[in-house]
């Protein structure tokens, strides 16, 4: 049997034996809190005598769950597979299955998933006449399970949003309940209604559960929040692992605050802090402690290893986007050949669109790379949407493109109609366009009358090519084509969108590599280019390079991490300059990326680059201000910025500007806001408080800035 005191640090062994009362573990990136989570279980079943079904652990993937057990096994020598270490909706499907028919469900209950709520709710939009044109399925579906957690939420509601979701909200949960089905929120809901509605199921539960133990607590929401309150008795023996310097996913629901909320509710709490990192090089905690020490609102600590100093980190600025993906390239070649794994090497940016040079580069020199947790530029559905209208442009009687985009975005024609006008075309030998051109005796009225503004439409956008600049006409298409309004209605509209205006820059690469001026002959090349690219996509070798979000790289860690693009205006993002959250919640995702590194890391970016067609010259994040330039190792362009060891005090003077900014936002402005009230803010103008939720107010300003949620007591806003 192994040994739960083997390899734990001081610190280590103080969170496995402090089991009396709430205990907060702050955990460090790499600081081994899987290690503690499971020799404390050990602990408290092999020396404390704690019966197996007592302890409850919960965290938030099964794989995370499978890995606990699977170490507990090795300490504990008997089948873990039973035991209470699971997901919250793994946790609340067992005590559902046990007491559900208390709530008036069978306890044969069925689970639906994302794609069975979108069909639930297209079918009720279908039944009680909502008009998918006025509101999108998807849109309606997301407000839908946004209000089921919180159902003040309806309030805010503008209308006709507001009388749809009225609607169609308690048609769906009837739905649902009628048929005994529960969606995914359902699961922790309802459990929490059992544990608060029924005192003596919530007793059965305090008297087994003698120890609950919560794992990534940063990343609860407010619902799982209550879920633990109403689990927790009366010892209050709750043990959370957690890390606010890692909370990176606010818009998925996380709530940071929870971390401040637990130390109040669960008064007085013990709280550790684990430091030592057993994965990274001082060198590069050293800069991760740098950058995000700047946030304010957080535990403090300062990681250190004992793995040495290690390598400096390299930052390397680039003349242009190519120059720096061809540099990263050209490294991971040398690093391969010096004997690092391809596997053992990511490529982290901070936006999906960034991936796409990366690609190109990379299959021009045969690099291995595998896109993690997401789907190759050139196959995402965006682009395919997108090259196919293009496709269209230039050459109307490709059926492929025809058939991929006439009800995309949705017009009313359906599958049976497209199907119809391919058979015709077929047994005429033509193009469906020719085909329509000639004979449309088939179609009812109104799918003719919708057939018919589709090909009008495409007639206007063709003689449009010729007449506006690339960039503009992309814009124009996809406001003309109804896209940009379905984007307004996904969740990821942002996402996708700067997905697609990359192919602005795209265009302009091509114009750049081909000596032509006629614009339709660019266009050719492109789409030939995105063609043979997508078409390149093989299966791919487990050993390659992995490129992916910062996002998508929490939990995971690399010997050498390239952080590309660090620029300000896309990491930060320009739109999160304004709110002290947003510019901290970026801060943490820098302290993320950087902590994935066991070895090397490399920062890099570019002087200027084109963003969406346009040639732009970024200064570099203020994230990289942070880190004290002793760590650094200069290349590039660097070079020349820095004769010494010294600050580079006079390219980063606009840099301070931005600190002096960031400083103006965390300074208190008293500004006693209710919902109401009229304010002035010194860019957007007049404007009429909407709500206010605790430091952050929404305002409705006038054309064109809108509704926009910001700091109650910004520097910029004055109660009128």
């Amino acid at each position: 049997m192994v040994s739960w005191r083997n390899n734990l640090n001081s610190m280590q062994e103080k969170a496995v034996t402090t089991y009396e009362g709430p205990v907060m573990v702050v955990a460090g990136a790499g600081s081994g809190k899987t290690s503690v989570l499971t020799k404390r279980i050990a602990h408290l079943i092999l020396n404390l005598g704690v019966p197996k079904d007592a302890v409850l652990a919960i965290t938030f993937t099964n794989k995370a769950a499978l890995e606990m057990k699977t170490r507990l096994y090795e300490l504990l020598e008997f089948n873990t597979h039973t035991m209470w270490i699971s997901t919250f909706h793994s946790m609340c499907v067992r005590i559902l299955r046990e007491h559900i028919e208390h709530l008036d469900y069978h306890k044969h209950f069925q689970i639906v998933d994302d794609d069975d709520t979108l069909q639930i709710i297209k079918s009720l939009m279908k039944r009680h006449g909502v008009d998918a044109k006025i509101m999108a399925p998807h849109s309606i579906k997301n407000y839908v399970l946004k209000i089921k957690t919180d159902e003040a939420r309806m309030q805010n509601l503008e209308q006709p949003m507001r009388e749809i979701i009225e609607i169609i909200y308690p048609a769906y949960q009837k739905q649902l309940k009628d048929n005994n089905l529960v969606d995914f929120d359902d699961l922790i809901l309802l459990t929490i209604r059992l544990l608060e509605d029924f005192p003596e199921i919530q007793k059965r539960y305090h008297r087994q559960f003698e120890y609950i133990l919560v794992d990534e607590f940063q990343d609860t929401n407010t619902v799982q929040y209550r879920l633990i309150r109403a689990l927790v008795n009366e010892k209050k023996n709750v043990f959370i692992v957690g890390d606010e310097d890692q909370s990176i996913y606010a818009f998925r629901g996380a709530n940071i605050e929870n971390i401040q909320r637990f130390k109040r509710d669960y008064h007085p709490v013990n709280t550790i802090v684990l430091e030592q990192n057993y994965r990274s090089t001082n060198t590069i905690l050293k800069a991760a402690n740098a950058v995000i020490k700047e946030n304010k609102n957080r535990i403090k600590k300062n990681l250190f290893s004992t793995k040495g100093d290690g390598d400096k980190i390299v930052f390397f600025k680039a003349y242009s986007e190519r120059d720096e993906v061809e540099y990263v390239a050209e490294t991971i070649r040398l690093l391969v050949r010096s004997g690092i794994d391809y596997q053992s090497i990511a490529v982290l940016y901070r936006t999906n669109n960034t991936s796409r040079l990366f690609e190109e580069v990379f299959m021009q020199k045969q690099l291995p790379y595998l896109i993690y947790g997401n789907t190759s530029f050139f196959k995402r559905k965006e682009i395919k949407d997108l090259v196919a209208y293009l496709r269209l442009i230039i050459n109307p009687h490709d059926d492929y493109s025809f058939m991929r985009v006439v009800n995309e975005p949705r017009r009313g024609i359906g599958a049976k109609t497209i199907e119809t006008l391919s058979r015709n075309a077929e047994h005429a030998g033509l193009s469906i366009y020719e085909t329509l051109v000639q004979d449309k005796s088939s179609l009812s009225k109104g799918v003719l009358n919708k057939i018919n503004h589709f090909i009008t439409l495409m007639q206007s956008l063709q003689k449009h090519f010729d007449t506006v600049h690339f960039n503009q006409f992309i814009d124009d298409l996809l406001e003309r084509i109804g896209y940009l309004k379905m984007l307004q209605n996904d969740d990821k509209g942002d996402v996708r969108l700067e997905n697609m205006l990359e192919i602005k820059t795209m265009f302009k690469e091509a114009e750049n590599s081909y000596d032509v001026d006629d614009k339709t002959t660019v266009l050719l090349y492109m789409l030939e280019d995105i063609a043979l690219k997508s078409q390149e996509e093989k299966e791919k070798d487990p050993n390659s390079v992995s490129l992916m979000t910062l996002h998508a790289a929490k939990g995971l860690e690399f010997d050498v991490v390239f952080m590309v693009a660090l620029e300000k205006g896309i990491f930060p993002q320009h739109r999160h300059y304004d709110s002290l959250e947003s510019i901290e919640e970026e801060r943490r995702l820098m302290y993320v990326g950087v902590t994935r590194c066991k070895q090397q890391l490399y920062l890099t970016n570019a002087s200027q680059r084109y963003l969406y067609g346009s040639l732009t010259q970024n200064l570099d994040t203020p994230f990289i201000q942070d880190i004290s330039p002793t760590l650094l190792q200069l290349e590039g362009l660097n070079k020349e910025r820095m004769k010494t060891t010294l600050r580079y005090t006079q390219d980063y003077q606009q840099t301070q500007v931005y600190k002096e900014r960031l400083k103006a936002i965390t300074k208190t402005n008293e500004n006693h806001l209710d919902k109401g009230n009229k304010v002035n803010h010194k860019v957007f103008g007049i404007g009429v408080v909407v709500s206010v939720n605790n430091d952050q107010c929404v305002i409705a300003f006038s054309h064109p800035h809108g509704i926009k949620t910001l700091m109650k007591d910004h520097p910029s806003i004055s109660k009128v």
